[in-house]
Parts: structure tokens; C-alpha cells; sequence
């Protein structure tokens, strides 16, 4: 009985030894379990939409004691606005996506790439990070203007790609050449490839828009190219072509910008010239909680300065742009229309 006695005591000092060794990871473990675990669905690596969207949920983790964030790669804005959309209720309000705001206008009226699901209307925009600016990019000096682009083979992303729905856009109401263009679909890149090998004759090109004194940049994907020769040359849009285009299609969230010559770097664009501009938004299910979408913005917008920290681009992300984007008050998150309004600022878009 006596030894019994000694074994049950000198477990349980054991017991309370390892508790009390254990308690800061236990602390720690618990503190994880309560924290609200987001997933952001990105685009490829290596592209705009994946370094942000990394560097945002790094950040995140970081600096908000509240929420924790995991990312996962997705081919396309509309694979993202359809993974928020599918996922099981329980999990739906802890998801993110992004897309440009032409891809999430079709997904509102069920078109284009949503033609089967129908309109897909729950979610709600949390904030823009960046500008983008989809463009043409050739390495032939004899293509020069829209019409040179007729019976040219021209690469673009694949066909669900936000991008790529932007590029038709130019090419049919812009341009008014889509029926008279090769069009060459391909994986994410595979274009800078097929352009310094010859197989295309132009690409289309992305990347981000900051300001006509800022200039532009070209996506990583087509950075490479700029790099590789040194004669590129930039298909630009007229403030004229641009205005027409919209008087045909007036619902499109997109705008005109100019771009002066060298606006990337000598050569590129070799002239004064414009491009079209519209919004990379980042949005959540209408199911998101409105404390964890206030927290979300909150924290992001109080470390907006960092993302820069992670790449020199970064420094488009900012709070003032988080409200420069096609939608009007109705489509924000309540949450995020929250914080936003502390700020004083208001959407002004009007889808």
C-alpha cells in the first residue's frame, strides 16, 4: 500500500512538472485554435495577383493576433470567384478571393465563363489592391498600331483568364479586329516563350498601373522579355477608341490612362500613348462574418506600408486605392465598409 502510495504521488508530481513545463506551448496552441484561419485564393505564382496576395497574408499573420491565413494557387479569376462560391457552407465564410473587376462583373450577370452556373452574386468586395493594365507587346517593329495587329498570331492566357477577357475586349470593341486576329491560347508562362522563339507575333501583356508620373510596370512574366531584347514595342489605346468603345458597352468597370514615352523603361513605350486600366480586387463570401471582414481590412490597411518591404511593387497597394474600383456601396462587405468609413473613405463606383 505504502508503495502504492509513493507511485500515485510521484506520478502526479510528474503530471504537474510537465503541466507546468507545457504551459506556454499549451498557451500558444490555445491561442491558435482561437485565431479565425482564412484561406486567399491566388493567381499562378509568379505573377502580380500571388506576390500580393502572399505578402498580404504574411503580413496578416504577423500582425493580427485575431487571424491566421494559408494561400492556394488557383488558374484564374474565375476558378476563384467559383471556389468561394462552391465551398461548403461551413467553410464559405472564411474564404478570400481575387479577380479583376470585368471578371467578377460577368460572374453578377452570369456571363462568359458563368454561363452554366448563372449569376453568381454572393460575394462581397473587402478592397482593390493594385491596378492593372492589360496591353499588347510585340517584338515587331512593323507592328506598331491596331491595324497592324490583322492576321497576326497573337498569344494570349488561357481562355477563363481574367486577363484574357480583357484583351478580347480591346481586340473586339476597342480595336474592332477580333475576327481578324489568330488567337493562340496557351498556360501561364508559356507566352514569353512563344514570343522570343517566334511562334507568336504579339502577346498579350500584363501588369500594374500606377500613375502617369510613376508610369507602369509589366508583369514578371513579360519583365522577362523586356529583358531579353532590347527592342519591345508597346500597342497603345487612344483616349478616342477607348470612349467609343465604352459608348458600345457603357457596364464595362474599366478606364483610360495615358502613359508617357519611357513609362517602363527607354524605348518602352517609345511615345506618348494610353492604356486601359481596371481594378484587382479582393473580395469574400457574403457569409464572412462582418467582425472577421473589419479586422481583415483593418489589419491590411495598417500594414500597407510593408508590402513594399516584400517586392518594390508593393507600393501600389495603399488605402486610398482600396475604394478606387467599379463598385458602388451595395457590393462592399459591411465590415469592410465599416472600417473604411472611419477612414472617411466612400466607393464611388456605381456596379
Amino acid at each position: 500500500m505504502k508503495l502504492l502510495k509513493q507511485s500515485v504521488l510521484f506520478l502526479a508530481s510528474v503530471s504537474l512538472i510537465l503541466n507546468i513545463l507545457a504551459t506556454p506551448a499549451d498557451v500558444e496552441a490555445k491561442k491558435k485554435d482561437q485565431n479565425v484561419a482564412l484561406t486567399i485564393l491566388s493567381g499562378s505564382v509568379g505573377s502580380d495577383g500571388y506576390n500580393f496576395c502572399s505578402a498580404l497574408g504574411d503580413i496578416i499573420k504577423k500582425n493580427d493576433p485575431l487571424l491566421t491565413t494559408s494561400i492556394v494557387e488557383t488558374l484564374g479569376n474565375p476558378n476563384q470567384i467559383k471556389g468561394v462560391h462552391d465551398a461548403p457552407s461551413e467553410w464559405k465564410k472564411f474564404y478570400i478571393g481575387t479577380s479583376v473587376d470585368p471578371v467578377l462583373n460577368l460572374a453578377n450577370r452570369g456571363k462568359g465563363p458563368f454561363k452554366k452556373t448563372g449569376p453568381i452574386k454572393d460575394w462581397r468586395v473587402l478592397f482593390s489592391m493594385y491596378n492593372v493594365n492589360p496591353h499588347f507587346m510585340t517584338l515587331d517593329s512593323k507592328i506598331r498600331t491596331p491595324k497592324d495587329l490583322i492576321g497576326k498570331k497573337i498569344g494570349l492566357l488561357p481562355k477563363k483568364h481574367g486577363m484574357t477577357k480583357d484583351l478580347l475586349w480591346i481586340l473586339d470593341k476597342v480595336y474592332g479586329i477580333l475576327d481578324k486576329v489568330k488567337l493562340v491560347h496557351m498556360p501561364v508562362g508559356m507566352q514569353k516563350d512563344a514570343l522570343l522563339d517566334g511562334n507568336v507575333d504579339v502577346i498579350g501583356a500584363g501588369g500594374m498601373y500606377f500613375s502617369y508620373d510613376e508610369g507602369f510596370k509589366v508583369s514578371p512574366f513579360n519583365e522577362v522579355i523586356l529583358a531579353a531584347r532590347k527592342k519591345v514595342y508597346f500597342i497603345g489605346i487612344t483616349e478616342e477608341e477607348f470612349s467609343e468603345a465604352k459608348r458600345l458597352d457603357p457596364n464595362r468597370p474599366a478606364s483610360w490612362a495615358p502613359v508617357k514615352a519611357n513609362a517602363v523603361r527607354s524605348g518602352y513605350p517609345d511615345k506618348e500613348s494610353g492604356i486601359m486600366v481596371t481594378s484587382h480586387t479582393m473580395f469574400a463570401s457574403a457569409e464572412m462574418d462582418d467582425k472577421v471582414a473589419y479586422q481583415f481590412v483593418k489589419t491590411a490597411a495598417e500594414n500597407a506600408h510593408k508590402v513594399k518591404d516584400y517586392f518594390a511593387d508593393g507600393k501600389a497597394f495603399r488605402l486610398d486605392s482600396f475604394v478606387l474600383n467599379a463598385w458602388s456601396t451595395k457590393q462592399y462587405h459591411p465590415g469592410a465598409l465599416r472600417y473604411l468609413k472611419e477612414k472617411g473613405l466612400s466607393p464611388q463606383g456605381e456596379l
